[in-house]
């Protein structure tokens, strides 16, 4: 039980670290001199609490001391907190606090317990039914048969017969009768007892036969298989309906693989089917499950149906942009598509993200067109596979009369942004048009795809496959991968979920897992035109894994992802070749460093001048900016390292954090300075990605800044975390497309303009210098850094001339020996334009010195013609 610390003498190393040992106790302890904070709350997190994001746990919240805040864990035996555990504090409403940089004890974006400490670890891996692999670390080994012990899951001892050792921590073990290795067992050894893990058998277990239902190419015959290494029985459904009664049932044959499968007679295309399964030891649920490998499924506790291979979109005429030319803009389809004119069957889906001619009240330009003329080259769709959603029945029922979810849009059907996958080949089915039957979403994301590949641009979609959506909100279901083999497809302990998203997905020691990871994404290649993707929490898939996608989908395809937030499984985070982190991504990753530097941090801002980046006030950042504009950080190893960008769909929009009152972009922007942020995003090397929608400063303000927690009819609490995380909140995310060209409040015409014109001048012709693979020679930024760190200069390749003064005040820059040429000035505050140059001071430079004054919060940019 924690208790709270009265007194306690902290090493800086401790403060640092963010805890302290006392004997066999832990203390947490929260500095706020050292996190630049002062919070009304600060609790703490991480494995040991299943990343648990509630704020109101007071076993977990700390108490305020003269100094510091601290909570003492009373943890004998590391009977609560084990070495290598990993946490994080969050802070007020429930802002995740970085490490920081001083922390010597810092991995994956966490802060690490006991890292010097081995606790006693036993691990026993069934690898036939005569023979097990056991690692011992933290005792002392024996070779002596007796020591050890081995029981079935009736409590029946089997006898070992041999020991035999292989390194200084692993052992083979021998017994002297066979054993079913599809049941549970356990094994112990020096009063330490585990259940046996079936890794050893799971490891060497791999099919490349195709899962899922494949009609043949003549027609003659349709194929059924899943995988399911420790069922007894399978039963496959066959429905002609997605309501009715089955009217054939059939046993599925397992293969020397574990591969359960039956050949049908027949081309069943439009056939609804699901499953039933056998499992010893498994008594959570003995109901149907649906097809993980589901072409089509009808929603994600409905049935699945077979269909045909779809035929993907012609590819682009010029080939997939290259990764340093990745100009992205992140969106998702209800989001942009909710407020469009167009016909109610449409509203919300698919067909609408593509209706051309579409204009606002103001006579301008939306949705499709709208995109297409602002001149990015790839359109990044948040999740579009199968996700979970609440039936709309039962969901309409719980809330259909509640005056907060009305205000938000989600009174009569359960909204989410998708990040909770249940069937990662189908595409999501209440994106299709209403009225359609199952299937037609194939169709029409296909035609998705074709519509930007025609105007040249190229799509990739999110995709999770760190977790699924069948453990989602505290409570669990039965979908597929939790019955055909929860320990195989998740990682568990004692064959419970671990994990802060209720599960994780398990690709390491798991071939079958590894293959449907690049199974889906090849899927998505070959069957709508997909040109890449960006992984959601890539962090929580094993490395080797992340490597093996790269070199199957080959060097063309787009992929970025999410570094952050390791896994809760230790032997995860103590493998060097599976966990990782930006110093050694196998992907492209999330360059938050750069965030941070060009708009402060994803927490909630409390302050403008500390927590909005150096254009927002906070100048101590100012070699940061120079290091993101340079892919100067650590662990920018190539300037294809990282993705740079702003804000994202995940925590402040952008208008917000500039916001002028309130936090809340509605009510006005700090235009200048907002400006300033993007201009340094546009002149970075290396890829980008931008928040659609920023370009004419979206807003979520609609959202309260409190967490909102709402009850379900069956009892299910759901959480509304407010404006810091909209995930579930539709309307504040909508695109407000009566905003586009209007002067009002703010000027979104003129912010619109002024990022389109950094699009355009970032992928021209002169727009190349910033477009760069490899880290160029050091001369290929010339710095202008004053004392006063409120202004910022740079020449780049002697071909673009940068001077930014985020002061309140005017400043006047000394450029000297400008090389020969006419510089045109193509940007100030007003406009951006690199084609026809703008208007004002300065409007052209020739080479020699120059003094230059800027007033309050301004910037300039010149290109040598």
């Amino acid at each position: 039980m924690p208790i709270f610390l009265t007194a306690q003498n902290f090493t800086t190393s401790d403060i640092s670290n963010g805890y302290a040992l006392d004997g066999d106790d832990v203390v947490f302890l929260f500095s706020e001199n050292v996190y630049d904070v002062q919070p009304e709350k600060v609790v703490v997190t991480g494995s040991f609490r299943g990343w648990s994001q509630d704020m109101d746990d007071m076993k977990w919240q700390l108490n305020k001391e003269e100094d510091y805040w601290t909570l003492k864990v009373k943890n004998v035996n590391f009977e609560q907190l084990k070495p290598q555990d990993g946490f994080k504090y969050r802070i007020n409403n429930g802002q995740w606090l970085d490490p920081p940089r001083s922390a010597t004890n810092a991995k994956g974006g966490n802060l690490i317990l006991m890292n010097h400490i081995e606790a006693p670890y036993l691990k026993a891996e069934i690898i036939d039914n005569r023979t097990l692999w056991v690692t011992v670390r933290g005792m002392d080994k024996s070779f002596v048969p007796s020591d050890y012990e081995l029981k079935d899951w009736k409590g029946k001892e089997i006898k070992i017969d041999a020991v035999l050792p292989n390194t200084e921590e692993t052992l083979l073990v021998h017994t002297s009768e066979s054993f079913d290795k599809k049941r549970v067992h356990y094994f112990s050894f020096d009063d330490v007892e585990v259940t046996c893990s079936f890794d050893g058998w799971y490891r060497m277990l791999y099919s490349d036969k195709h899962l899922g239902a494949n009609v043949s190419e003549d027609k003659k015959t349709t194929d059924f298989r899943v995988f399911s290494p420790r069922a007894t029985s399978v039963k496959l459904f066959l429905y002609k309906d997605g309501g009715g009664e089955a009217y054939d049932v059939q046993e599925m044959q397992e293969d020397e693989s574990s591969v359960w499968e039956y050949k049908a007679k027949g081309d069943l295309a439009g056939i609804y089917y699901d499953f039933k399964v056998e499992m010893p030891d498994f008594e959570e649920y003995d109901g149907h499950v649906s097809d993980p490998y589901a072409r089509v499924q009808d929603g994600s506790f409905g049935r699945s149906r077979v269909t045909y291979a779809t035929k993907a979109a012609t590819p682009l005429k010029n080939g997939i942009p290259a990764m340093e030319d990745v100009v992205a803009y992140e969106v998702h389809l209800i989001d942009f598509t909710d407020q469009l004119p167009v016909d109610d069957q449409i509203k919300g889906k698919m067909p609408a993200m593509i209706k051309t001619g579409l204009k606002n009240t103001r006579n301008e330009a939306i949705g499709f067109d709208y995109l297409l003329d602002l001149g990015v080259n790839v359109l990044h769709l948040m999740p579009m596979q199968e996700f979970f959603n609440y039936p709309e029945e039962v969901w309409k029922a719980s809330f259909q009369d509640d005056e907060y979810m009305k205000k938000y849009g989600i009174a009569e059907e359960n909204y989410q942004w998708g990040y909770r996958t249940t069937h990662a080949f189908a595409v999501e089915s209440t994106f299709r048009s209403k009225g359609e039957e199952p299937g037609k979403e194939r169709e029409e994301f296909r035609d998705l795809v074709q519509a930007f590949h025609e105007k040249d641009i190229a799509v990739i979609i999110d995709i999770v496959p760190n977790h699924t959506g069948e453990d989602m909100d505290g409570g669990s279901n039965y979908l597929n991968f939790n019955v055909f083999g929860k320990d195989y497809y998740y990682r568990t302990k004692n064959f419970k979920h671990i994990g802060a998203f209720g599960n994780e997905v398990k690709t390491e020691n798991r071939p079958m897992v590894q293959r449907w990871l690049i199974d889906q994404c090849k899927h998505w290649i070959e069957e709508f035109g997909v040109d890449g993707f960006r992984i959601d929490l890539a962090g929580q898939i094993d490395r080797q894994t992340l490597i093996a996608l790269r070199k199957a989908l080959g060097d063309d395809i787009i992929i970025y992802g999410e570094p952050w937030i390791g896994s809760n499984d230790p032997d995860f985070e103590a493998n060097p070749s599976w966990d990782w982190y930006k110093h050694n991504a196998p992907i492209t990753f999330f360059q938050d460093d750069s965030r941070t530097a060009f708009k402060g941090t994803t927490n909630t801002p409390v302050n403008k001048q500390y927590d909005r980046g150096w254009p927002g006030g906070n100048y101590a950042f100012r070699g940061d900016v120079m290091k993101a504009l340079s892919g100067g950080f650590p662990d920018d190893t190539t300037l294809l390292s990282g993705i740079n960008y702003l804000d994202i769909h995940d925590n402040w929009a952008l208008a917000d954090q500039f916001a002028l009152h309130d936090w809340d972009g509605r009510k006005g922007v700090d235009e200048n300075r907002y400006k300033m942020a993007a201009l340094l995003l546009h002149t970075s090397l290396g890829p980008i990605v931008l928040h659609g929608g920023s370009e004419f400063m979206r807003s979520k303000g609609l959202a309260e800044l409190r967490e909102v927690v709402k009850v379900m009819n069956d009892g299910q609490e759901l959480a509304f975390h407010g404006k810091g995380d909209t995930y579930n909140m539709r309307l504040p995310n909508n695109f407000i497309w009566e905003n586009v060209g209007s002067t009002e409040i703010c000027d979104y015409k003129g912010m619109h303009d002024y990022w389109q014109g950094l699009i355009k001048f970032r992928l021209s012709e002169e727009g190349a210098i910033f477009r760069l693979a490899e880290h160029p020679h050091y001369s290929y930024f010339h710095w202008i850094a004053p004392r006063d760190e409120k202004a910022l200069g740079y020449i780049i390749a002697d071909r673009v001339l940068v001077l930014l003064n985020s002061a309140e005040y005017d400043f006047t820059f000394y450029i000297h020996e400008l090389s020969e040429g006419n510089w045109k000035l193509i940007g100030n505050n007003e406009a951006f334009d690199h084609v026809k140059g703008v208007s004002g001071d300065y409007s052209i430079l020739k080479g020699g010195d120059h003094a230059i004054n800027l007033p309050p919060e301004g910037m300039r940019v010149w290109v040598k013609q």
